[in-house]
């Protein structure tokens, strides 16, 4: 009657075992006392996962949740997507399959963001097989191609595989068998290659099911037996006792009952001795109440309906409820229980009206019309004998309708077939089209790192080369003429030498920080910082800058006014910042700094009373690809790489920055950071 496919999905989840449960309740009273940081978030999820160790599944939700809300409160992202990716499988386990989805998707852009496809990937078939529960299988084969792609990108083959199947049981839930089956056999060749048993053993019970369900008289049974073969060896006993139910089912269809009562027998035994959940429970009282009434066992009919029945209204089954419905009606009318018959039958006709399948429905009414005309043709054939010319007539009638009867199912047979091609072909533009994408899309960040890297070696061959020839140059002349030059010519050459070689360290200093944040091996690791504080270390590393100029620095920026932000950024922000202001501010002239709040950011003004700028060079400032270098007022010279890097940081951050300006008035430079939070 009805069968159990198996889809295995490995979670890689790491348990923490604990000697003494009381401790973590008292963990988790003290959370809301102390102060949340990182390691107090991961005991809590510790606790969760010894929880769910320990079968408690409540309990570990309650710690996920817990976690979840601490972990966004601290915006410590890894925590905030463990916790939505666990408390969605709760939600799973427990057949809450929209919210499972909800919380799956809601994972999605934070591990993406910590750059963890193969995590993506998995999410994304969890989303599919979801949908596939729901019934919506447009959804759950949109969800199972994008999680394809990722494994294949990977080259994760058991991924890839995992998708083949879960793609395998569209088709068979579909009842397309031949399809189902392909993709089955292209999971077991992986499965083969990998010399994975249990995948292989995953696939024997599949495309036994597919072939089967196409025809009862294949050998698609002896897949069953290598099935159980591989599982016995792998002690997997569930799946022992899904294939002893399916082979049950087999022999039942056959009419072969006591064959197919010793096989239910044997999954009932099995799954008796294991927690298994209670849908594999309902199928098989389902199918032993369809086996005890067409062996006339009527009152043990209805006792495995009613067991049966019980678990699928609690789990909301209600294919199986239909069943159940059906076969309980069956066993009291033959009981002779007429009214009860008729109670259950009218439920079933109701539950079956609202979830049979439109394309079931038409090959309902074919079959009732096919039936008809067999009816039609009797009667015919009884009025014949009261009249000749009648007779011929309807002989007539029933050559026409059996005429349109077989070019009815011709139609449908080319309407199948054609169905068929279009679903490959559907598939395959799919696949081509997401492949595009892909490769679009990664020709235009090859692109990208391409260009950067030009911009990098011109900065390199163009504004180092200046510096070093100038040294070069100086020194050369300094040991070939030290006998000649007086003191105060020496002294001149080597102030020379020494701003050459204080511009290319700023140079060489910026160009290695740049080059690690493009490179993604920069860390960000943002921390409370006082701003006044931060702001007077920097000036302090500039402050000999401005005396030769005679250039005064007001820090005028809040006290007590705390920001969160990567420590080792905001100083090359603040040193950048300072060092332009003091290049481009005429002797004798002022910087100030100051602050003002706004809601979650606070805003750092540098503003000082230098040359001013164009809008043309405003618009240019932060582009790589337009990089601005100008000259300062005591002829000092850069290389725009700076306020590139100060974008970058800014911006990473969680910030902004832009700047105002008027040409021989001087220019404010402002950015804003994310205030810290207690």
């Amino acid at each position: 009657m009805l069968k159990k496919n198996i889809f295995f999905i490995l979670f890689l989840i790491t348990f923490k075992s604990s000697a003494i449960t009381s401790i973590y309740y008292t963990l988790y009273e003290n959370t809301t006392e102390e102060l949340v940081d990182t390691t107090k978030v991961s005991e809590i999820l510790n606790v969760a996962k010894t929880f769910y160790s320990l079968q408690k599944i409540d309990s570990s939700y309650h710690y996920y949740k817990k976690g979840l809300v601490l972990a966004k409160q601290i915006n410590s992202k890894p925590h905030i997507a463990e916790c939505l990716y666990n408390i969605a499988i709760y939600y799973e386990d427990n057949y809450q399959y929209n919210v499972a989805i909800k919380y799956y998707e809601n994972a999605i852009p934070l591990f993406q963001e910590l750059n963890k496809i193969k995590k993506v990937a998995e999410i994304k078939m969890q989303i599919g097989y979801n949908y596939s529960l729901l019934t919506e299988g447009d959804k759950a084969i949109d969800y199972y191609f994008k999680s394809l792609i990722h494994y294949q990108d990977l080259r994760d083959e058991d991924g890839v595989a995992d998708n083949y199947i879960g793609i395998g049981h569209l088709y068979y839930d579909n009842e397309n068998y031949e399809f189902a089956e392909r993709y089955y056999k292209d999971a077991l060749d992986i499965y083969v290659n990998l010399k994975d048993t249990l995948g292989i053993a995953t696939c024997y019970t599949n495309m036994a099911n597919a072939i089967i369900d196409a025809d009862i008289y294949s050998n698609g049974v002896d897949y069953y037996f290598k099935s159980i073969e591989l599982q016995e060896a792998l002690k997997e006993y569930e799946g022992v006792a899904i294939n002893f139910n399916n082979i049950g089912d087999y022999y039942m269809e056959l009419g072969l009952y006591d064959e197919a009562k010793v096989y239910f027998n044997k999954s009932l035994d099995k799954i008796s001795q294991l927690k298994i959940d209670e849908y594999l429970y309902a199928l098989l009282y389902l199918n032993l109440s369809d086996l005890e009434n067409r062996a006339k066992n009527y009152n043990k009919a209805i006792y495995y309906g009613n067991k049966s029945l019980e678990i699928s209204e609690k789990l909301g089954m209600q294919d199986y409820k239909m069943n159940n419905l059906k076969n309980l009606a069956i066993a009291y009318e033959n009981k002779g229980n007429i009214s009860k018959s008729l109670k259950l039958l009218k439920q079933y006709t109701k539950l079956n009206d609202t979830i049979l399948k439109t394309s079931k429905y038409k090959k309902v009414l074919l079959f009732n019309a096919l039936n008809k005309l067999e009816e039609s043709s009797f009667k015919i054939n009884q009025l014949s004998e009261k009249n000749e010319i009648e007779k011929k007539i309807m002989y007539f009638l029933v050559i026409a309708f059996t005429i349109f009867g077989v070019f009815v199912i011709i139609l449908i047979l080319q309407q199948t077939s054609k169905k068929k091609a279009y679903n490959l072909l559907e598939f395959k533009n799919h696949q081509i089209s997401r492949m595009h994408e892909e490769i679009k899309l990664q020709t235009n960040n090859l692109k990208l790192l391409n260009d950067t890297k030009d911009k990098l070696f011109s900065i390199i061959a163009h504004d180092l080369k200046n510096p070093f020839n100038s040294i070069r140059g100086f020194t050369e002349l300094l040991i070939e003429n030290i006998a000649i030059y007086d003191e105060e010519k020496q002294l001149k050459f080597l102030k020379i030498v020494k701003g050459s070689t204080t511009k290319a360290s700023e140079l060489l200093n910026n160009l290695l920080i740049w080059a690690n944040s493009q490179s993604g091996t920069l860390k960000f690791n943002p921390v409370k910082i006082e701003l006044i504080k931060q702001i007077a270390d920097v000036i302090s590393l500039v402050e000999i800058q401005a005396i030769n100029k005679e250039i005064s620095i007001f820090n005028n920026v809040y006290h007590n006014l705390y920001v969160d932000t990567d420590e080792n950024m905001l100083n090359t922000i603040l040193r950048n910042l300072l060092s332009n202001a003091i290049k481009f501010t005429k002797t004798g002239g002022e910087i100030y700094i100051s602050s003002t709040v706004e809601e979650n950011f606070v805003t750092v003004q540098v503003k000082d009373s230098g040359i001013g700028m164009s809008q043309e060079t405003i618009n240019n400032l932060f582009s790589i690809e337009n990089k601005v270098s100008s000259i300062g007022t005591a002829n000092e010279q850069g290389s725009g790489l700076g306020l590139i890097l100060c974008k970058d940081f800014v911006e990473k951050n969680g910030g902004k920055i832009w700047v105002e300006s008027t040409l021989n008035k001087g220019s404010v430079f402002m950015f804003s950071l994310p205030i810290y939070k207690n």
